[in-house]
């Protein structure tokens, strides 16, 4: 991946964690990058709309872990953006 790539990353981030009151949620797998906000915001729909090739956003559907980890505890998922990585040739 290049480092375009992450640049950008960052910068949308920044604009998530104002936008969707935080950033509770961030996970990289090879073929998206999806970022998890505390809520919605069209203003943050409307960034990745001008910045981005491609995006997908649902509502978090996330279920809550058994167990004694408590490092979640109080930290909510509302709005979960999946960006495409387009891989380089």
């Amino acid at each position: 991946m290049s480092v375009d790539f992450y640049k950008k990353i960052m910068e949308i981030s920044k604009v998530m964690e104002e936008k969707g009151d935080g950033i509770s949620y961030i996970r990289n797998k090879s073929d998206a990058y999806t970022i998890g906000t505390k809520k919605y915001s069209e203003e943050i729909a409307k960034y990745l709309d001008e910045n981005v090739e491609s995006w997908e956003g649902s509502e978090a559907q996330l279920t809550k872990k058994k167990g004694k980890n408590k490092q979640l505890n109080g930290k909510k998922v509302g709005y979960l953006w999946k960006i495409p990585v387009k891989q380089e040739e």
